[in-house]
């Protein structure tokens, strides 16, 4: 962690919703000064007020008014709805603020950093810090690189993260970064699989199974419909041939159910989540869109749902958008919180082996070319290896 003058020690963040004020937290936690800015002060003040409760020793927290409040922070993030036109006008608002030494960083869950950067008079100082939710029990944080990011900027927020307690990973600027990529594969599979006749308790229980710890739908209640529409159209333009947008998510969209932060989305209360009792307006849209009624064996549940992660696994390493299956799984661990049943994605898929996966796969080439295997997937099972290249713990 740096110590000299290139330390972060003051963070002025942009938006005081759930991410702003779990940023806020953690930043106050480790001892840094924290200004909150919202465009609306008394949620700002709200927030900052139940940072105080829950972190009475904690640093300085205070409310920023305006952007100049925020100006000579160390690190300003922005943490508003993602929203690429948002995000834009917040950000160039910044230009005329930011002292010199200033770094900023969006906490977008899957825009582009460049498209963002670019609002920026100087787009060098700009990087992603992607926190995951919630906060203060993911210690993962993706740190993104954009095409103008100078390495100085890098090394900062990297520090920054490891200062607050995180778990960081570089990632380059992509569709979805990192996590996302891979949790929105599992998730499309859920709402398909719903429509496809899975019952909620063996969605839940494959999930749990596998070291999931909660189940799918939960999981979009958790993160919000409006969160998963976002990143999902993402990576709908980035890759149309593997990911299917799932109607069942557009009629939560249009009916108001958001999640958590609505006071409403699958479920109307974790404890609902807990015991798989679905609001009973959703169990009408679901019938509604049906298309089978015929139950899945938890077998294939368990195909369908973690097939099309793992083949997107293999993507990120084959394209070089991570280095190792190690960083896929600690990612996977670190960013959802997986219970001890958790083995890794490829430690669960080499146990399976690679030519069982390839031949699991081949009844379920007609879906899409989501379940094609890739050229990785393909390799191993010809020469009787491991998918992760190494041997499995």
């Amino acid at each position: 962690m740096k110590t000299g003058p290139e330390a972060v020690r003051s963070v002025g963040i942009i938006g005081a919703g759930v991410m702003g004020r779990g940023i806020a937290e953690v930043s106050a936690r480790a001892g840094l000064r924290v200004n909150l800015l919202d465009q609306d002060p008394a949620v700002a003040a709200s927030a900052v007020q139940a940072i105080k409760s829950v972190a009475p020793c904690a640093s300085e927290v205070s409310v920023a008014l305006n952007e100049e409040d925020i100006s000579t922070a160390d690190l300003i993030i922005e943490a508003v709805p993602e929203d690429l036109a948002i995000k834009t006008e917040i950000l160039s608002r910044l230009n005329s603020h930011l002292g010199h030494r200033t770094i900023v960083a969006s906490n977008t869950s899957s825009l582009s950093i460049a498209q963002l950067g670019a609002a920026l008079k100087d787009p060098g100082r700009f990087c992603g810090l992607h926190f995951c939710l919630p906060v203060a029990q993911r210690p993962l944080v993706e740190v993104v690189r954009g095409g103008a990011t100078d390495s100085t900027t890098m090394d900062r927020a990297l520090d920054f993260t490891v200062a607050v307690g995180m778990s960081p990973i570089i990632v380059p600027d992509s569709p979805g970064f990192l996590l996302n990529r891979l949790l929105v594969s599992y998730m499309n599979e859920a709402l398909e699989l719903v429509l496809d006749g899975a019952t909620v308790e063996s969605l839940d229980r494959v999930a749990r199974d596998f070291g999931m710890p909660i189940g799918p739908l939960a999981l979009f209640d958790e993160i919000g419909m409006d969160v998963a529409m976002a990143v999902g159209q993402s990576l709908l333009r980035a890759f149309p041939e593997r990911i299917v947008p799932s109607e069942l998510l557009v009629a939560m969209y249009k009916s108001g159910r958001r999640g958590r932060k609505s006071c409403g989305g699958f479920y109307l209360s974790r404890e609902d989540a807990v015991h798989g009792r679905l609001d009973p307006v959703v169990v009408e849209l679901i019938h509604e869109r049906r298309r089978n009624c015929e139950r899945p064996a938890d077998s294939a549940v368990m195909r369908r749902l973690f097939l099309p992660m793992l083949l997107e696994a293999t993507r990120t390493l084959q394209e070089s958008l991570v280095t190792s299956p190690e960083t896929i799984d600690t990612a996977l661990r670190d960013g959802l919180g997986m219970t001890r049943s958790y083995a890794g994605l490829f430690g669960w898929a080499d146990r399976i082996g690679a030519a069982t996966i390839v031949e699991w796969l081949r009844p379920l080439h007609s879906l899409s070319k989501r379940f094609e295997p890739t050229q990785r997937l393909l390799d191993a099972a010809q020469h009787d290896s491991l998918i992760a290249g190494r041997r499995a713990a």
